[in-house]
């Protein structure tokens, strides 16, 4: 069980880290700003169902791995992640707006009158969690078949 919640909060901030990450790209390239508010979104979402997909199917069987020692590898990943996502926003955020305050000027005016595509860009997380909901069933269903 630890394995898979340290899994899971991995990928969901490594994913989290990932859609920064090409956000601040996408405002840098003066991407127009309505591709900026849901590319990034469906970006981190892709990235989230591959591994997902990944990293349940590789330690789907649990009798043939150390799960001690992936367990903490997973506490690892994950306190490497937050930490590197932590160093990125609280470093980068200023830094880039310092030296890109137009673009990020002209990313903000954009937003703005754009609150129907916020709404449905809303639900994209929601999809994360269906997936993994209905990833988790499959698996659950085709194993007990077994």
């Amino acid at each position: 069980m630890g394995i898979g919640a340290f899994a899971f909060l991995s990928i969901f901030e490594f994913c989290g880290l990932l859609e920064y990450l090409v956000r601040n790209v996408f405002i840098i390239s003066k991407v127009d700003s309505r591709i900026i508010l849901w590319l990034p979104e469906i970006i981190s979402l892709i990235a989230f169902v591959i591994l997902i997909v990944w990293t349940v199917n590789k330690y789907n069987k649990l009798i043939e791995i150390d799960t001690r020692k992936v367990l903490i590898q997973a506490i690892g990943v994950f306190f490497g992640i937050v930490l590197l996502q932590f160093l990125i926003t609280y470093l980068g955020g200023d830094y880039f707006i310092d030296i890109y305050p137009e673009e990020f000027d002209l990313y903000i005016d954009g937003r703005k009158g754009n609150y129907e595509l916020l709404g449905y860009i809303a639900l994209i997380p929601i999809l994360k969690y269906v997936f993994l909901g209905i990833l988790l069933l499959t698996k659950n269903s085709s194993q007990q078949r077994v």
